[in-house]
């Protein structure tokens, strides 16, 4: 019975500490000259959404971070894709993750621009070189199944081969994303990104961070509240907020102390921080 109750006691530890007891990952660096400001898929309304075009325009308007949404191809290659059906954004039909690169390859992502047609889907490590240096990185692990851990598995593997730990995050609406990424590597630091909607109702309340252990809170717009700022600064975290595509939005979310802003529209988030540098 002692043996029971000690092991109980030790259990008991072992979850309070889990729960209480973490810290993340001090990311302040990446904010050393104000809030981080993200091109949400690049620039989707000037250019064919995650793809190089579309990222370096964000980058060329001014911005030094971009939102790229991965999804690992059926021969374990890393493309930008935010979507697992080609049939929204290209002429392709069936599943990213059913094809192999090849396949992809063949396929146009800019048929909603016209005058960009063809764009292919990019390779993301194609996009990593691409890009200026010390562009940041805010990769969003796209599943098709809760456990799909395939693509964050190949990601870790890409983020050490390139060495660039220090420019990106690894993000995802799913918890099972953000621990293995921390159980492969526990320096990469990650975002847990928070919605109520499309997700189970447990993980729509905040306090699921304390289980997930991310190092960011990307919330959704709309659940962005004082309360939640002070909230996540108190744990140490920075907090990153997204679609946000008004200027009064912006304006309002940077006064509040948001540390960092995701939207489709780079110049909106520069007029806003400008304006606010100003007064």
């Amino acid at each position: 019975m002692i043996i029971f109750f000690i092991l109980l006691a030790l259990f008991i530890a072992i979850i309070a500490k889990h729960v209480f007891f973490w810290r993340p990952l001090d990311v302040t660096r990446l904010y050393a000259n104000g809030p981080l400001l993200m091109g949400h898929r690049g620039s989707p309304k000037a250019r064919p959404e995650n793809t190089s075009l579309s990222f370096n325009h964000a980058v060329e308007s001014g911005l030094s971070a971009v939102e790229i949404d991965v999804i690992a191809t059926r021969d374990g290659r890393i493309v930008c894709s935010h979507n697992h059906d080609l049939e929204r954004e290209t002429d392709g039909f069936g599943y990213v993750h059913e094809m192999g690169y090849d396949d992809l390859r063949r396929i146009d992502a800019g048929i909603k621009y016209l005058k960009f047609s063809p764009t292919p889907i990019p390779l993301l490590e194609e996009v990593i070189d691409e890009l200026p240096g010390d562009t940041f990185l805010n990769i969003e692990v796209k599943t098709a199944k809760p456990f799909g851990l395939r693509t964050a598995d190949l990601l870790v593997k890409l983020i050490r081969e390139k060495n660039f730990q220090n420019r990106v995050v690894v993000s995802s609406f799913h918890p099972f994303v953000i621990w293995r990424v921390k159980f492969l590597d526990k320096g990469i630091p990650t975002a847990y990104i928070w919605s109520n909607q499309l997700v189970p109702k447990i993980l729509r309340k905040p306090w699921f961070i304390n289980l997930v252990h991310p190092d960011m809170l990307n919330p959704e717009a709309h659940l962005v509240t004082e309360n939640l700022v002070s909230y996540a600064h108190r744990k140490g975290m920075r907090l990153n907020v997204w679609t946000v595509n008004n200027y009064p939005a912006i304006t309002w979310l940077l006064n509040i102390g948001v540390d960092g802003i995701i939207s489709d529209y780079p110049h909106l988030m520069l007029k806003a921080v400008n304006s606010i540098k100003e007064k």
